[in-house]
């Protein structure tokens, strides 16, 4: 494990107020998970990695309360590529309208659903180095492989978690990515795992097959019917 620096533990054991030990906690996390910084005006980890951002969305206890409890916990995984970026806005014919604060997402995904261990308790300072050591070493081992998943558009149609796949999902996005990377016979791949995974939304996603075989309106980003309509528009079906 990567140890913060000793300016920093001395800041996170000895600081009193709720905010206080949560930023200095947040600077401690990211020092002891690789390539992360901690952003405290977004309250969030990131890693950028040529043109690659990845996200830990941090949040702090509305309970917390100086001596009786400080604790923060992760609430969200985000992913951002400033190549599929710039690919959507030179083939807007190619994708749906997202809010400019998206155009260059790839993936998200909210914490708490992902795991039952999403917080860490700082309250005692005699223990806060301890227990955050432990939660980096979780986060190491749920959040990290998480971000792997999607790194690579070569391997995403075997790497990229079935929770992402759903019809609601970003698995529209995915898709985008690959081919933004000239990777059409992975999204291709990754197109009938969709379907594979998701029988039931077999005839939304012929309907938005047909709204881009007929040129109708584009359906609403993350519907089934959006994942029909890209499969189409991008050459994949």
């Amino acid at each position: 494990m990567i140890s913060p620096e000793p300016d920093l533990v001395a800041r996170l054991i000895t600081s009193e107020t709720p905010a206080d030990v949560v930023h200095a906690a947040a600077a401690c996390l990211a020092q002891m998970l690789d390539g992360f910084v901690w952003v405290r005006s977004r309250l969030a980890l990131e890693r950028r990695t040529a043109g690659r951002r990845e996200v830990i969305g941090l949040a702090k206890s509305k309970y917390n309360r100086a001596g009786q409890l400080i604790e923060f916990r992760v609430e969200s995984l985000t992913v951002f590529d400033d190549g599929l970026g710039a690919w959507r806005r030179s083939r807007p014919d190619l994708t749906v309208t997202r809010p400019a604060s998206v155009e260059s997402i790839v993936c998200a995904s909210s914490f708490l659903d992902m795991s039952s261990t999403h917080s860490a308790v700082l309250t005692d300072p005699v223990r806060r180095l301890a227990n955050l050591e432990r939660f980096a070493d979780h986060l190491r081992g749920t959040a990290l492989p998480w971000f792997s998943g999607s790194g690579d558009p070569r391997s995403i149609a075997s790497t990229a978690p079935d929770a992402l796949l759903g019809p609601w999902d970003f698995a529209q996005d995915l898709m985008e990515f690959m081919v933004s990377a000239a990777q059409e016979a992975q999204a291709r791949a990754l197109w009938e795992r969709v379907r594979e995974l998701n029988p039931r939304h077999q005839e939304a996603f012929i309907t938005g097959q047909a709204i881009a075989q007929s040129g109708g309106a584009r359906p609403r980003w993350h519907t089934p019917e959006a994942l029909g309509w890209s499969a189409t528009t991008l050459g994949l079906a």
